[in-house]
Formats: structure tokens, C-alpha cells, sequence
């Protein structure tokens, strides 16, 4: 994972790098330990690479010192050095034959097997990095490289042949790409301060429609906007040629399955086995590094699960959790009852942060996430990986998105689950879900949202199981919003919209903000494209089962975690933990 920067311009020549410097140290804490630019111009003398003082001292490349050279377009790069740590990973990177230029900002999983397909097929590679692999694909394929990789990427790509310029990002959004047109043109950046950086002077307004999404609804990062007027998120799962005046029309070349298998085409046998061969995979993948890895461990469901499936193909991991002994938050004896269970292999690291922790870092991480943010536990978050990355932890695999991929908010998703139950004439699995449910504290509450959900076609239904009561229940806001404002109330496009513009987009904006503030680079298993598509396509019966949240996970596991893990019912988020005076 790295940090990239560019522009291109529509009229007027640059004609020192200065702007593109300033762009690319604006997100040098994104890449410590190598630092890339290119300018491109018209005419003979096309392009120059330029070496600073953050540049590999052992690049054996051909390099310039001269920062005054007329050019319309300009990549940066930092580099945080995961794969290929030699010099030979240096980005922006050319191609052998100079026809294409890549500054890239991400990981392709599987660029080993990649790179075996592609040299069966007669290509050769001077490296070993996923950069080359990336390059090499697009060659071979084109723009249909990206249903190829496995992995997150942000990358601007120049195709010599075409003079003309890529931008494309992963699947889901895993990695960010800031974008913002201008009247000189367009400029990019993996952070919003990159972009300010370049646009000298001319600074956006704020967007006061993102103020009162965050203010009064709570929401942030819908649908690609930001909280700066002319500043968007490029869409995931896009790609798109920038036109000379630097516009762009995104074409999207993957998108979420949209409609779900029945229990009859799908059996719960055929389907536990592929979910433990996919997210075991995923985690294999995602545990390869030429740079020591580290896993996060909460204590709840999905943490516990990655760590289990690890252990199967790594002879040691090493593991960390934080402890904050005598709260209600405290998860610890839960992580310890999965470290108990696998013994030596594992390398178990307990943290206790401290209030004056925060207080000192309070500042530098506001300065740093660019937009506001919903809770402080997000510095205590980027504390751990602090802790790991002082223990020479570059790599952390951590159990993000779970929830959003299994259906895992009980507020969420359970009354939307009940409601479908009741459209479908399905009254007795109806009855035996409420009654079971393992996180609910009155079944009255979810009846409750369950009878406001409903059409008013089906209230009868369920009036006589209901009361609405005067006072609020947990999941009813005081003034609720239309409910045009928000995911959909039915569940599958529910999912389906918080995996993408009502909640998945800020998890990983900020989170990815957060991590390479360090840096420390996030993987997530269950962001695997192949695990998403997956939990997208099973029946909604074997994710919400019994009244349990992603049950067939817990059923598909029996073997590898304990039972107080396992089917505990207590969920808090990782690292909750109220600060003094906060």
C-alpha cells in the first residue's frame, strides 16, 4: 500500500515539478521509504523521471535532478514497501518496452499466480513485485486486466500508445482515490490534503449538504461526495480515460450480485463448504508479504475466525488485543480463549491504552483524517497499529466487514429480516425467530419496528402481536428521516446499499486514513471479492438462522473456535472504550 498524486492539465504548460512535489509530500506518511515523480510533456523529450532526496539511493534506472521541465501531466508516488521491498519496486513504473506508466496504490494478492499465467504465456518480468504483474496484465488484457486481480488498487495508469491516461480502482473501494476538476484540469490524490496541495489557491468551499448528511442523519461519504464542494471519491469498481480537458465518464466493470439463491439450489452442506474454502483462501492470499505480518484480535466473531483459519497454513502468527481491565468493553478473556486454543503457534500481544494517550494524539489525528469522523475510538484503533508498527508489524489482517457481508446488525438487519418473513406467508419461521433471537432484550421492541417497517397491506398481520408504545424503542430515532433518505428497508438491497454509499464507503475511507497515518497496511478477508459475491448469493436463511447472525459462519467453524466465542451474544465494536472527559 502506497500513496499516489497526479494531474493533468488542460491548457497550460507546468513548467516546474514544485506543484507535484508539493502534492506528493502532502502524503508522505502514506510511503516512508521511497519517493517517485513523472512529468509528461508533448514532443520528442515526452517524459522524465525525477529523483529527490526521499528517492532509493540504489536505483539503478536512469533518473533527473532537474525540477524545470514543461509538462501538461505529472505522477507522484510514495512507496511503503509490502512486496519486492528492493529498488526494483519503484513506482512510477514503466513497462520494458516504455509503453506504459503505472503509480499505483495497492495489492494484488494474486499476483504470483498471475504472473505464472502470464509468463506460460511468453512474457518476462525483471522483478518480483505485484506492480510489474499489474503492468503486464494490462498489456496482455487491457482494461479487462481488473476481473483478473484479486486484491485493492488505486491506480493512474499512462498508455503510451493511446497517450492517453487510466484511472481505476478496486471492487469494492478498498483503496482510495480523491478527485477533483478543475478549471486547469484534473488533479488526483489518495487523500484529500493531496489534492488541496495542488490547487493552489483556489480552495473548494465546504459542501453543506455533506455537513448536514454527517450533522443530522449521521451519514458520511454518500454517494463519492466529501465535505468540499469539487472534491469527489473516482467510484469504485471504475474505470475511466481522461479526456484532454480532464473530464471522464466511469464505466463500471463489476457490481455486487443483486439476487440470492434458494435453500433448494443451494444446499446448507454445499454451501459451508464453500464458504470455509473461500475465506480460508482469502486469508492464505492475504498472508503473503516479503514484510512481517500481524492479526488483530477482538475477541468477537470474525476476528477470531481469521486468526482460527491462519493457523491452518502459518506456523506462527502474531496476534494482538487490547485489554481495558474492570469496563464492560473489556473482550480480552474472549481473545484469550481463542490464543488458549492453538497454543505456542501464536505470538499473543495484550495492550492497555491509556486516557493520556489520546489527549496526545487527539490533534495530529484530526489534522490527519482530513473530514470529521464519528467516534474516538477510531485514534484508539490507530493506536494498536502504532503499537504493532513499533514491533516491526508492516501488514495487519483484521476482521472488517463481517457484519456487512453476513448480515451481523441485529438493528439493522433483523426487523428488515422479519418483515420479509411476514411477505412470504412464512408466520411459523417467524415466531420461531423472534423467540429466539440471542441479541434482543424484549421481543416487543423488534414487533415493535417490525409493525412501522411494514406496507400497510400487511400491518394487520402483525397488529396483534404489537403494541407501539409512546417511548422510543432501540432502533426507532426521534424525527426519523423520509424513508427515501437512507439504505432501502428491504433486507437484500439493504445489504446491498451498506455495502457500498451508506456505510461501507466511510468504514473503508476512514479506516484506510486512519491505518496509512502510521502506516500500517489493512487487509480484510471478508472484502474478498470472491467471499462478497458469495455471502451476496446465499440464502438469507443461512446468514439470520435459529436467531442467530451470521450463523452459517458459526455453524461452518464448530470445529476451530470455543463455544464462548462461538455463540456468544454480546457484541461490542473492537476497541470500544470511553475516554475520561470525552
Amino acid at each position: 500500500m502506497c500513496g499516489i498524486s497526479g494531474y493533468l492539465l488542460r491548457q497550460h504548460l507546468e513548467r516546474s515539478a514544485e506543484r507535484i512535489f508539493r502534492m506528493t509530500r502532502a502524503i508522505a506518511h502514506r510511503g516512508p521509504d521511497d519517493e517517485g515523480l513523472t512529468l509528461f510533456a508533448h514532443g520528442q523529450r515526452q517524459s522524465i523521471n525525477i529523483s529527490t532526496d526521499h528517492t532509493f539511493s540504489a536505483i539503478n534506472r536512469s533518473f533527473e535532478v532537474e525540477v524545470s521541465f514543461p509538462h501538461y501531466m505529472a505522477f507522484g508516488h510514495r512507496r511503503f514497501s509490502i512486496i519486492d521491498i528492493s529498488p526494483d519496486g519503484h513506482q512510477p513504473f514503466w513497462s520494458r518496452d516504455r509503453q506504459v506508466c503505472v503509480s499505483f496504490n495497492g495489492e494484488i494478492y494474486n499476483y504470483i499466480e498471475l504472473r505464472q499465467q502470464l509468463e506460460a504465456k511468453g512474457y518476462i518480468f525483471e522483478t518480483q513485485s505485484d506492480t510489474e504483474v499489474l503492468v503486464i496484465a494490462y498489456l496482455h488484457w487491457g482494461v479487462e486486466c481488473f476481473q483478473y486481480f484479486n486484491g485493492f488498487w488505486a491506480i493512474s495508469l499512462y498508455d503510451d500508445r493511446q497517450k492517453a491516461v487510466l484511472l481505476a480502482r478496486d471492487r469494492i473501494g478498498v483503496a482510495p482515490l480523491y478527485v477533483s476538476q478543475t478549471s486547469e484540469g484534473l488533479f488526483w490524490s489518495s487523500e484529500i490534503k493531496g489534492i488541496l496541495a495542488g490547487l493552489e489557491g483556489s480552495l473548494p468551499c465546504i459542501n453543506k449538504q455533506a455537513v448536514q448528511d454527517f450533522v443530522v442523519h449521521g451519514r458520511r461519504d454518500l454517494f463519492d461526495q466529501t465535505f468540499y464542494e469539487g472534491i469527489t471519491t473516482f467510484p469504485s469498481a471504475s474505470y475511466a480515460w481522461i479526456e484532454a480537458d480532464g473530464s471522464y465518464c466511469p464505466k463500471t466493470y463489476w457490481q455486487l450480485p443483486s439476487v440470492r439463491t434458494n435453500e433448494a439450489h443451494c444446499s446448507l452442506q454445499e454451501a459451508k463448504a464453500q464458504f470455509r474454502q473461500i475465506l480460508t483462501d482469502a486469508v492464505q492470499l492475504r498472508s503473503h508479504a516479503d514484510v512481517p505480518i500481524g492479526f488483530t484480535l477482538s475477541g468477537g466473531l470474525d476476528s477470531s475466525s481469521l486468526v482460527a483459519l491462519a493457523t491452518q497454513s502459518l506456523e506462527s502468527l502474531n496476534v494482538y488485543t487490547v485489554a481495558f481491565p474492570g469496563t464492560k468493553s473489556n473482550e480480552e478473556p474472549f481473545a484469550n480463549a481463542v490464543i488458549q486454543r492453538f497454543g505456542k503457534q501464536i505470538n499473543y500481544q495484550v495492550l492497555y491504552p491509556q486516557d493520556e494517550d489520546f489527549f496526545e494524539q487527539a490533534d495530529i489525528y484530526v489534522a490527519l483524517i482530513d473530514e470529521p469522523f464519528h467516534s474516538p475510538t477510531l485514534l484508539t484503533d490507530q493506536g494498536i497499529m502504532r503499537r504493532m508498527s513499533q514491533d516491526g508489524i508492516r501488514v495487519c489482517i483484521n476482521g472488517a466487514a463481517g457484519d456487512e457481508t453476513l448480515a451481523g446488525y441485529g438493528g439493522e438487519y433483523f426487523a428488515p429480516y422479519l418483515t420479509q418473513l411476514l411477505k412470504q406467508g412464512q408466520i411459523a419461521r417467524f415466531i420461531h425467530e423472534i423467540a429466539d433471537f440471542s441479541e434482543h432484550q424484549s421481543p416487543k421492541n423488534y414487533l415493535t419496528t417490525l409493525y412501522r417497517l411494514l406496507p400497510d397491506s400487511l400491518q394487520h398481520l402483525a397488529k396483534p402481536f404489537t403494541h407501539v408504545p409512546s417511548d422510543l424503542n432501540p432502533f426507532i430515532q426521534p424525527n426519523p428521516a423520509p424513508r427515501k433518505y437512507g439504505p432501502s428497508s428491504e433486507i437484500d438491497q439493504r445489504l446491498i446499499d451498506n455495502m457500498g454509499p451508506w456505510l461501507m464507503n466511510y468504514w473503508l475511507r476512514s479506516g484506510n486514513t486512519s491505518f496509512m497515518g502510521v502506516p500500517m497496511e489493512s487487509r480484510m478477508p471478508f472484502l474478498d471479492y470472491r467471499f462478497v459475491e458469495l455471502a451476496f448469493t446465499l440464502p438469507l436463511s443461512y446468514l439470520i438462522r435459529d436467531g442467530w447472525l451470521k450463523w452459517i459462519m458459526r455453524d461452518s467453524l464448530q470445529d476451530l473456535l470455543p463455544p464462548e466465542v462461538l455463540w456468544r451474544k454480546a457484541k461490542w465494536a473492537f476497541l470500544f472504550h470511553s475516554v475520561h472527559g470525552c
